[in-house]
């Protein structure tokens, strides 16, 4: 996994999520690269920083969740969970969002025609919308001072549990 600038790089900064489905072949065998989803860094008292998805990261399974935002949308298409658990989690993790050559975010139709920026959860999502170039990383916080206020969030277009989520219900959450 690609290590942000000033972090050590070494294991014990980060908490990483692996795929579920994987399962060592031996006691202490050490998890590849690619079973890691991804992580969170860790400050110097050990409190989590956002998750980063990692680039290498090959889901075992069609249904391996790819990061935790993905998990939370996989529950909530299924029934197990509800829509209202996924703002805090979209909060807490590094989105990645089509962009422009100038870096703006691009704009289209949701199934529904809602105009929509198109956001990927992790690398692995991307190869599922169209034909984007360029990919910029932001916060959900970031993504909102980025896009116009009529536009809404698609989290992984063409995805499994893929669901246009109101860009109003995330500007609530960092006001309440």
């Amino acid at each position: 996994m690609d290590v942000p600038p000033g972090q050590s790089g070494e294991r014990d900064n980060w908490a990483m999520l692996l795929d579920p489905a994987w399962q060592p072949r031996f006691p202490d065998e050490q998890p590849p690269v690619q079973a890691m989803a991804g992580g969170w860094p860790l400050d110097a008292d050990g409190n989590p920083g956002k998750f980063e998805p990692n680039p290498g990261f090959v889901p075992a399974t069609a249904t391996s969740p790819t990061d935790p935002i993905d998990a939370v949308l996989r529950l909530v298409a299924s029934g197990q969970a509800p829509v209202d658990e996924l703002i805090p989690t979209v909060r807490d993790a590094m989105l990645e969002v089509a962009v422009s050559e100038d870096g703006y975010p691009l704009i289209g139709p949701a199934p529904d025609g809602a105009p929509c920026v198109a956001v990927a959860t992790a690398p692995f999502h991307r190869q599922r919308i169209g034909s984007v170039e360029h990919w910029g990383t932001v916060t959900a916080e970031q993504l909102l001072e980025l896009m116009p206020s009529d536009t809404d969030i698609l989290l992984n277009p063409g995805g499994p549990a893929s669901l246009r989520l109101l860009a109003s219900a995330l500007r609530d959450s960092y006001t309440r």
